[in-house]
């Protein structure tokens, strides 16, 4: 089962995203913060994370950088969300989408992203 970690200090959007990755089959953890997000990632890391950009204690960017700098962990696809009208230039995300995310836009979002990733390991 495709596993998905979800990040957002807002706990109604969190629990929106669960809602809609758990109906369409993912194994879904959440977060409220980059790094509860990034220390559970010790014991299993998921096929894909979608953050937030502004969280307190750790930012979304802030847990895409760390990922992309942990080894084993760079490949994981990233999804950044924020309500800012455009993305940060700093960071390696694999996409972005505005608040507020529509259920089908965040769906088709992770699956272009996760075919992506198994084209890659397949070449």
């Amino acid at each position: 089962m495709t596993s998905v970690l979800l990040v957002d200090d807002d706990v109604e959007a969190l629990a929106a995203w669960r809602a809609v990755c758990e109906a369409d089959g993912y194994d879904v953890r959440s977060a409220t913060n980059g790094r509860d997000a990034l220390a559970s990632f010790a014991g299993s890391p998921v096929d894909i994370v979608v953050a937030d950009w502004r969280m307190p204690i750790m930012s979304g960017s802030e847990l895409c950088h760390q990922l992309r700098t942990a080894p084993g962990l760079a490949d994981v696809a990233f999804v950044l969300v924020s309500g800012e009208p455009s993305p940060p230039a700093f960071v390696s995300y694999d996409a972005f989408l505005r608040k507020p995310v529509e259920g089908a836009e965040l769906l088709t979002t992770m699956r272009r992203l996760l075919m992506d990733k198994v084209g890659h390991r397949s070449r």
